[in-house]
C-alpha cells in the first residue's frame, strides 16, 4: 500500500513512533472523520458500508461505481408472502463460481396476538403486516433445499443487520460449520430492508393532503430526516450526562421529548406502527415464523404437516444483543431450541431494568491491557505512545495527562487549511472513540496509541488529516438511503424494559455514580440508557409484556428446561457483556454449556481461537455441549450472583493476543484476509484448521466494521 501524503504543511510524525506494519493514519482518519460529521452525513457513511460490502465479497474497489439504488429496487421488486419463495439476488456480491445468494420477504403479523392469522393475511391487511427481509447462503449439495435446517444469524444492536452479515460472512461461517449448512440472515422487524421502518420523525401530510388516487397523501421521511439531523446537531452540544451543570436534565428531557414524537406517529397509525410492536418477543416470534416457514417450504406445502416433535428446531448464533434475542426465544419456545450460540451475552434481568448498569464491570480493566500493552517493550513499533522505561502507571499518567487537557485545559482549536472550516478537538470526541477502540483491543489498541500520542506531543496539525470535506461526504447520496436511519435500537430497547422507564433526575444521576464506581466511561454508556426516559409504546396484550418474564431471571427459580441445551461463550475481559452475565444466564437453563475465551474484546470473535471454532462446530455438527458451569457447595442448590465468579468452567485459549495479531489491519474499514503473516505458528498448520482461522478473522473484521458503523449513532452492544 501507497504511503498517504499528509496535507501540505503537515509535519510527519517522528519515524520512532509510527507502528512498521499497520498504517494506523488511515484507521484515525475514518474514524475521527466519521465521528465528527456523523450527525450531518450519516447517509453518505451509509452508502460507504454497501460500497465496503461489495468490494468485501468482490476483491476489488468496484464499489464506487455500485449503484445503491439497485439494491433497495431489487428488495422493492420482491413480492411479499407468507411462504418462503426464494429469487436469486446480490449477483454482483457471489464469488466467482458460487451458487447466487437467495432473497425473499416473508409476511409476519403485525402483532401476533391480534385476531388476525398469518395464513389468512391479504394485500388489504396492510397495515397489520411486517415483511422481513431474509438473505439465504444455501447448502453446497447441488441443490438450494435442504433439509437441513438453516442457522439464522443477527449481529447484535438492537439494530443491526442480519442480511448485510449473511451476505458479507455466511461463507465464512459455512467454511466453519461445513458447507452444507444454510445460513439465514434475517432483518429483525423495523431494521434494514425489513418493512415497515421504525421510524418516530416521518413527516405527516398537510393537513387535507389528497393524491391523485384520492387517499391520504403519505408521510414524508424526507423531511422527517432532516428534523432528526437537526434535533442530533442541537441535542448534542450538551455533551455527556456530566459535561455541565444542565446536561443531564437537558438530555433527559431530549429523549422524553423524542419519545413523545414516536407516541405521536403511533397515534397517527392508529396504534398500530411498528413502534409499538417492535420487542424482541415479537423478533422471537418472527424467527419462529421463519424455522416453520422453512419447514413448508422443504415440504412443499402451505399448511404445517408435521407432527410438533417433527418441526425443525432453532439453529442460531447470535452476538451481543442478538444473546438476549436467543434467549428470549430460548424462555418462549423452549421445545423448539435446536442449537443456541449465544456468543457476548446480555444479563437478561439487567438489560431489561431501567438502567443497565452493570454492563461496564470489565470496561476499565481492558483499558488497564492498553497501559500494559504500551509499556511493554517486546512489541517493538507497535505502540506509539511507548518511551524507553516505561510501566503501566507512567503510561497511563501520560494518557490522563492528555484527557484532563482536552477536558480542563484551553480549548484546541484551528482552521482547516484545506477546507477552510473551523475545527474544534473535543473530550468527548476523543473519550468516545477509546471506548468504542475497547470493542476489538486486539487490532485498535496500537492505532490509539498514535492518537494519543499525536495529542501528548501536541502535534495537533496531525489531525488535519481525520477532518474530511463534508461536500466530499456528502455527495450522490441516494434519497431512500433514510430508512436505515432509524429508531429500531430505541423502540425495541425501550418495549423490552420490565416496566415504563420514569425516573427523575435523582435516580438517573445515583445510576450513573453507581455505574462510575465501576468505569470511568459510565457517562458515555448512559447517554444509550437515558433514551428510554417516558417510553411509553408497549403492547396492549399482557401476554408480550416483559415484566410478565421478568421473574424467570432470578436466582430463585427453577432453571428453564429448553429441547437441546444452549451454548453461552464469553471473553474472560469484554468491555460491555461481562463474563460475569453469561455465567449467570448459563445456570438459568438446564444443562446450558459455557465457554470462556481467555482474551479481552466484544464477543470471542473479537479474537481468532482455533480451540474455540473447534467447540462451536462439534456443538452444531456433533451436539458436543461443553459442561455448565460448576460451583462448589451452592447454598440449597442456588447460585447467588455475589458467588457468579467462583465457579468451574471450560476455557479455550485464543490464537491471538494483544500485540500478536494474526493479520495486519489496513484500515478501520477493512482488512485483508491474504495478508496473514507467515509466522511459526501459522506455517506448521493444517490447511483445515488455517482456513477456520481465516474465517474467524473475516468474521471478526466486519463485526468490527460494522460496531464502528453503528457507534456513530450511538454506543451499541
Amino acid at each position: 500500500m501507497e504511503k498517504e501524503a499528509l496535507p501540505s504543511g503537515v509535519p510527519e510524525p517522528p519515524p520512532r513512533r509510527r507502528p512498521s506494519s499497520i498504517s494506523m493514519r488511515a484507521r484515525l482518519r475514518t474514524a475521527l472523520w466519521t465521528l465528527s460529521l456523523a450527525a450531518v452525513c450519516y447517509l453518505a457513511i451509509d452508502q460507504n458500508w454497501r460500497y465496503y460490502l461489495y468490494d468485501r465479497w468482490t476483491g476489488t474497489s468496484r464499489g464506487r461505481g455500485f449503484s445503491v439504488h439497485s439494491v433497495e429496487d431489487m428488495w422493492e421488486a420482491i413480492t411479499p408472502s407468507t411462504e418462503l419463495k426464494w429469487q436469486d439476488c446480490y449477483e454482483e456480491f457471489t464469488p466467482p463460481g458460487e451458487s447466487p445468494f437467495q432473497c425473499a420477504r416473508l409476511t409476519v403479523p403485525l402483532d401476533y396476538n391480534a385476531d388476525t392469522k398469518i395464513n389468512s393475511l391479504h394485500d388489504h391487511d396492510e397495515d397489520n403486516q411486517v415483511h422481513l427481509a431474509l438473505v439465504l447462503r444455501p447448502a453446497k449439495n447441488g441443490s438450494t433445499k435442504s433439509s437441513k435446517a438453516p442457522m439464522l444469524v443477527n449481529p447484535g444492536g438492537p439494530g443491526g443487520s442480519g442480511t448485510t452479515l449473511a451476505l458479507l460472512d455466511a461463507q465464512a461461517m459455512q467454511t466453519i460449520f461445513g458447507h452444507d449448512q444454510p445460513i439465514i440472515g434475517f432483518d429483525p422487524r423495523g431494521v434494514g430492508y425489513t418493512t415497515p421502518s421504525s421510524d418516530c420523525w416521518s413527516a405527516p401530510p398537510p393537513s387535507g393532503c389528497v393524491g391523485p388516487d384520492g387517499a391520504e397523501c403519505p408521510e414524508n421521511p424526507d423531511t422527517g430526516l432532516l428534523h432528526r439531523l437537526e434535533w442530533m446537531k442541537q441535542n448534542g452540544a450538551y455533551g455527556f450526562i456530566n459535561s455541565t451543570d444542565v446536561s443531564l436534565k437537558f438530555l433527559e428531557a431530549g429523549h422524553r421529548a423524542v419519545n413523545k414524537l414516536c407516541t405521536a406517529r403511533d397515534q397517527r397509525h392508529g396504534g398500530k406502527s411498528i413502534l409499538r410492536h417492535a420487542s424482541t418477543a415479537h423478533v422471537a416470534r418472527d424467527m419462529l415464523s421463519i424455522v416453520d416457514a422453512w419447514d413448508r417450504w422443504v415440504d412443499g406445502t402451505t399448511v404445517s404437516t408435521r407432527e410438533e416433535s417433527e418441526k425443525s428446531g432453532l439453529i442460531y448464533w447470535g452476538f451481543s444483543y442478538g444473546t438476549y434475542l436467543g434467549i428470549k426465544f430460548a424462555s418462549m419456545f423452549p421445545d423448539r431450541v435446536g442449537r443456541l450460540m449465544l456468543d457476548g451475552v446480555v444479563d437478561a434481568e439487567y438489560y431489561e431494568s431501567p438502567v443497565w448498569t452493570e454492563s461496564l464491570l470489565d470496561t476499565d480493566k481492558i483499558l488497564d491491557l492498553f497501559f500494559e500493552f504500551c509499556a511493554d517493550a517486546s512489541f517493538p513499533g507497535q505502540c506509539a505512545l511507548h518511551r524507553d522505561g516505561d510501566t503501566p502507571s507512567s503510561v497511563r499518567k501520560r494518557y490522563e495527562k492528555v484527557m484532563n487537557r482536552l477536558q480542563y485545559g484551553e480549548p484546541i482549536m484551528f482552521t482547516h487549511p484545506t477546507y477552510f472550516y473551523p475545527v474544534v478537538l473535543q473530550a468527548e470526541m476523543f473519550r468516545t472513540l477509546v471506548f468504542s477502540m475497547l470493542y476489538s483491543p486486539k487490532a485498535m489498541f496500537p492505532a490509539l496509541a498514535v492518537l494519543l500520542d499525536n495529542l501528548y506531543e501536541e502535534r495537533y496539525e496531525a489531525f488535519l488529516g481525520y477532518f474530511g470535506d463534508m461536500v466530499q461526504l456528502c455527495g450522490n447520496l441516494s434519497p431512500t438511503l433514510g430508512q436505515y436511519f432509524n429508531d429500531a435500537q430505541r423502540a425495541v430497547m425501550c418495549s423490552d424494559k420490565s416496566a415504563p422507564v420514569n425516573q427523575t433526575s435523582q435516580e438517573i444521576w445515583s445510576a450513573f455514580e453507581k455505574m462510575s464506581a465501576n468505569s470511568q466511561f459510565a457517562d458515555i454508556w448512559m447517554s444509550l440508557m437515558m433514551q428510554c426516559s417516558g417510553w411509553d409504546l408497549f403492547e396492549k396484550d399482557p401476554l408480550l409484556k416483559p415484566h410478565q418474564d421478568a421473574v424467570k431471571w432470578s436466582e430463585n427459580v427453577a432453571q428453564i428446561n429448553t429441547s437441546f441445551p444452549i451454548l453461552f461463550l464469553s471473553n474472560t475481559l469484554d468491555p460491555v457483556t461481562p463474563l460475569k452475565a453469561a455465567v449467570k444466564m448459563a445456570t438459568r437453563f438446564n444443562g446450558a454449556g459455557l465457554l470462556e475465551q481467555k482474551s479481552a474484546g466484544h464477543c470471542t470473535v473479537s479474537s481468532a481461537s482455533r480451540c474455540t471454532a473447534k467447540v462451536l462446530k462439534a456443538y452444531i455438527n456433533e451436539g458436543k455441549v461443553p459442561p455448565p458451569p460448576k460451583f462448589t457447595s451452592p447454598k440449597n442448590g442456588v447460585i447467588s450472583d455475589q458467588n457468579l465468579m467462583k465457579g468451574e468452567w471450560m476455557t479455550c485459549e485464543a490464537d491471538e493476543k494483544i500485540g500478536r495479531s494474526l493479520v495486519k489491519v489496513d484500515s478501520l474499514l477493512g482488512m485483508d484476509t491474504s495478508s496473514v503473516e507467515e509466522n511459526d505458528d501459522l506455517v506448521k498448520m493444517e490447511e483445515d484448521d488455517r482456513k477456520v482461522l481465516e474465517a474467524i478473522l473475516k468474521i471478526q473484521q466486519d463485526l468490527r466494521h460494522s460496531r464502528t458503523w453503528e457507534f456513530t449513532k450511538r454506543p451499541m452492544v
